[in-house]
């Protein structure tokens, strides 16, 4: 894997997680990892009191809706970038796409807040179509720029990426969904 999909794939990734951890609430999954620990407990109680205090200059959208798009972009960079089959790819993340926005739109109409579902919130489709946007083009235009070998192509690179594919759909979609579940 590439420093430059691995940069395209983590960053986003962190940060997202890094806006849950500061800003959202203390029964998230992803807050609730140091409860169990007592000394790394304390200071992350200290780093989000120094963090809320910033919380009141930061738009809701930052804390309730980027990490959604941050996750679909992540997503998309495993997904697009440095692939041989970039077309096969594309339409995966495509399918994913248009199911997240469904999602939302579901959650519309039988989710709420406090429901396992979720809330519907316009914000959340405009920041997917953002992310999806994003990565779609800085993935075709590295693609293009990086163009392979048709002598790399064969039916087991295919089959190779077909099953990585598999993985990082069952990977990301624990990560999507582990800061709701618990």
């Amino acid at each position: 894997m590439s420093k430059r999909k691995i940069f395209f794939i983590l960053f986003p990734l962190f940060l997202g997680v890094a806006i849950y951890f500061l800003y959202r609430s203390r029964n998230l999954f992803y807050f609730k990892i140091f409860t169990t620990h007592p000394v790394i407990y304390s200071y992350v109680i200290k780093i989000r009191d120094i963090a809320w205090l910033y919380r009141k200059h930061l738009p809701l959208w930052t804390v309730y809706s980027l990490p959604d798009g941050l996750w679909l972009f992540s997503f998309g960079a495993i997904l697009l970038l440095d692939r041989f089959f970039y077309l096969l790819h594309f339409t995966v993340f495509t399918a994913i796409y248009i199911f997240m926005v469904a999602l939302e739109f579901l959650q519309k109409r039988f989710g709420g807040h406090g429901t396992l579902l979720g809330t519907f919130d316009k914000l959340d489709i405009l920041f997917f179509t953002l992310g999806y946007i994003s990565i779609v083009l800085i993935s075709n235009f590295f693609h293009r720029r990086d163009k392979k070998h048709s002598s790399e192509i064969t039916l087991v690179s295919r089959r190779k990426e077909i099953v990585e594919d598999i993985k990082y759909c069952f990977i990301f979609t624990i990560l999507g969904a582990l800061p709701s579940l618990f």
